[in-house]
C-alpha cells in the first residue's frame, strides 16, 4: 500500500480538473435539501412535514430520472445529454418564488428527474481516463471528493440562509447548479473510448444486467441505508444526551474517518469484495448506539466511518469492470437509483425504530439490515458463476 498512487493518478491528463469540477458541482446539490427545507419552513410558512413531502417527491424524481440520464449519456455523450438538465434548471428555479407548497411538488419532481448527473459523468469519465490498474484509486479518490462536498455543501447552504434569506439561498443554489452543468458541458469529459467507431444501433456484445450487477446495486442501496442510519442515529443519540449542539463535532469525526478510509482503500494493490466491506460496515454500525456520551459516540462512529467511502468506491469499481462501456452510463444511473432507494428506505424504517427504541434501535436495525443485504449478496455470488468475480481479484 502506498499513498504515492494518488500522485500518479493526478498526473493523468484531465483527471485533476475532473475532480475539482466534480467537487464544486456537488456542493450546491448537497446544499439543496437543507436550503429547500428552510425555504418551506421559514420562507413560505410551511411545516417540516411539508418539507419532508417535497424532499420525498424530489427523491422519487431523482430515482426515476437517473437511469434515463445515464442512457442519454451512453447514446449521445455528455454535452447532448446535459441539455435537458440545463434547460430544466434555467426554467424551474425562477418559478419557485411564484408558487406555494402545492406548486413546489411538481417543480421538485421535475428537478429530481432532470438533476445534473455529476456522479455518473465523473465516474464514467474516470473509467475511461484511467487504466484498469488505477480505477480503484480513482473511484476511492472520487468518494473522498464526494465526502468533502458532503461536509461543505450543507454548511454553505446554512450560511446563505442566515446571511441572506431562504429564497435567495435557493436561487443561488439553482444558479450554482446551472454553472456546474455548464462547466461539465464545456469540459465534455470522455465517457467512451473511440466514440466515433461505436455503432449505437448494433446490439451490445454482452447483456449488461447480470445477477452479479444486481447484487452490486443491492450493496449500493445497503451502503446508503447504513449511512443514513448512522446519520439519523447520531442526531437521535445527541438529543438523548441533550447535546445536539455538538452534532458538528461528531459528524466531523465520522466524515474524517470516511475520508481516511477512502484514501487507504485507494492505496491498496488489490480489490476487496464490496460485500465484505458492506458486511463490516453494517456490523460496525450496530453497536454505535451503545455509546453513553458524546465523545464515546464520536469514537464509536470511527470504525463504521472508515468503511463508508471504500464501500461506495468498491461497488462502482466492480460495475465498471462488469458492464460494457456502451451500457455503463445506464448502469451507473441504476446505481444512482439504488443509492436513492437505500437512503429513502432508511428514513421511515430507521426513524420508526428510533421513535420506539431510541438511538440504539436505529443503529441496530440500520446496521443489521445492511449486514443482511451483504450476506444475501455474498451467498448469491457464491452460488452463481465466479469467473468474472475472480478476474477482479
Amino acid at each position: 500500500m502506498s499513498l504515492g498512487v494518488y500522485r500518479e493518478l493526478l498526473r493523468i491528463p484531465r483527471v485533476g480538473v475532473l475532480f475539482i469540477a466534480s467537487f464544486f458541482a456537488r456542493i450546491p446539490m448537497l446544499a439543496l435539501p437543507l436550503v429547500l427545507t428552510l425555504y418551506i419552513v421559514e420562507g413560505i410558512g410551511g411545516t417540516y412535514a411539508e418539507a419532508g413531502i417535497v424532499a420525498a417527491v424530489e427523491t422519487v424524481g431523482a430515482a426515476v430520472g437517473s437511469p434515463w440520464r445515464g442512457k442519454l449519456i451512453d447514446r449521445f455523450g455528455v454535452r447532448r445529454a446535459l441539455i435537458p438538465s440545463l434547460v430544466a434548471v434555467l426554467v424551474l428555479y425562477p418559478m419557485v418564488p411564484f408558487v406555494g407548497f402545492w406548486g413546489l411538488l411538481p417543480l421538485a419532481f421535475l428537478a429530481g428527474v432532470f438533476l445534473i448527473p455529476v456522479q455518473t459523468i465523473t465516474r464514467l469519465a474516470l473509467g475511461i481516463l484511467t487504466p484498469i490498474t488505477q480505477r480503484r484509486t480513482a473511484f476511492a479518490a472520487d468518494s473522498v471528493v464526494a465526502e468533502g462536498a458532503f461536509i461543505v455543501g450543507p454548511a454553505v447552504g446554512g450560511v446563505l440562509v442566515v446571511q441572506a434569506s431562504p429564497l435567495i439561498a435557493l436561487l443561488v443554489v439553482g444558479g450554482s447548479t446551472l454553472v456546474a452543468g455548464l462547466i461539465f458541458f464545456v469540459m465534455d469529459p470522455p465517457t467512451r473510448t473511440q466514440v466515433e467507431t461505436i455503432d449505437d444501433s448494433a446490439p451490445a456484445p454482452v447483456r449488461w444486467f447480470t445477477p452479479t450487477v444486481g447484487y452490486l446495486f443491492a450493496i449500493s442501496a445497503g451502503t446508503m441505508l447504513a449511512l443514513m442510519a448512522t446519520d439519523l442515529g447520531i442526531i437521535a443519540a445527541l438529543r438523548e444526551f441533550d447535546a445536539v449542539g455538538l452534532v458538528g463535532v461528531v459528524y466531523a469525526v465520522w466524515g474524517a474517518a470516511s475520508l481516511v478510509g477512502g484514501l487507504l482503500y485507494g492505496a491498496q494493490n488489490r480489490s476487496i469484495r464490496p460485500t465484505y466491506l458492506l458486511l463490516a460496515m453494517g456490523l460496525l454500525t450496530m453497536p454505535i448506539g451503545l455509546a453513553d456520551s458524546v465523545w464515546l459516540l464520536a469514537l464509536a462512529a470511527l470504525p463504521a466511518g472508515l468503511m463508508c467511502a471504500p464501500s461506495l468506491a468498491a461497488a462502482t469499481e466492480w460495475i465498471t469492470h462488469l458492464v460494457d462501456e456502451r451500457r455503463r452510463g445506464v448502469a451507473m444511473g441504476w446505481q444512482g437509483t439504488a443509492f436513492t432507494i437505500g437512503g429513502a428506505t432508511a428514513g421511515p424504517v430507521v426513524g420508526w425504530c428510533i421513535d420506539h427504541y431510541g438511538a440504539l434501535g436505529g443503529f441496530a436495525v440500520g446496521g443489521g439490515l445492511a449486514a443482511l443485504i451483504a450476506v444475501t449478496a455474498l451467498i448469491g455470488q457464491r452460488l452463481g458463476s465466479q469467473d468474472v468475480v475472480r478476474s477482479l481479484n
